[in-house]
């Protein structure tokens, strides 16, 4: 303890005050190297390091531009991909309605076709049934003439003149042809 007495005494009013302001020379050096260090600082450090934070937030910037621009591009595509979509869309519709009235035409055409054929079918068919009846018609007139000309001339037991035998077969026709 007692080296810190002594120390006490030995800081006196004076070498207190002659240690809180320094002698004005060596002040000025210092404020001087200060400020010789300070330059130095701004020129090799700050201005370096003021251009790269600079170019960094001009890349920065130019990056958010880009991001801006790609987003409007991309949004600009969406709205074209979905107006394409859209439009696809009608198409397709406007196709499925096309072909559908394609397929109401071709429906018609084709039951148009299938009744001009089954109309003729009819006709045909009734034009030989005419035709067979006609055929029978002239078989039975044919066949009853013969039966008509035996049976006179068995009747009469002579032969018939062909003018008699015209008058005798339309008399029996005209018969037949009232009972029918």
């Amino acid at each position: 303890m007692k080296n810190l007495v002594v120390l006490d005494e030995a800081i006196t009013k004076e070498s207190f005050i002659d240690k809180l302001f320094p002698n004005p020379w060596d002040a000025l050096a210092v404020f001087l190297a200060f400020v010789v260090l300070l330059i130095v600082v701004f020129y090799f450090a700050y201005k370096p390091v003021k251009r790269l934070i600079q170019k960094r937030a001009d890349y920065v910037d130019g990056k958010l531009r880009h991001a801006e621009q790609s987003e409007k591009d991309a949004l600009a595509k969406v709205e074209e991909a979905n107006l394409e979509i859209k439009k696809s869309h009608q198409e397709a519709l406007g196709i499925v309605e096309q072909a559908k009235a394609d397929a109401e035409k071709e429906r018609a055409r084709i039951r148009k076709q299938a009744k001009e054929d089954a109309d003729q079918e009819v006709k045909r068919a009734k034009a030989e049934i005419e035709q067979e009846i006609e055929k029978s018609k002239d078989e039975i007139h044919s066949q009853i003439v013969d039966v008509a000309f035996d049976a006179s001339k068995k009747v009469l037991s002579r032969e018939v003149k062909d003018e008699d035998n015209e008058k005798l077969i339309d008399q029996f026709i005209e018969d037949l042809k009232k009972k029918e």
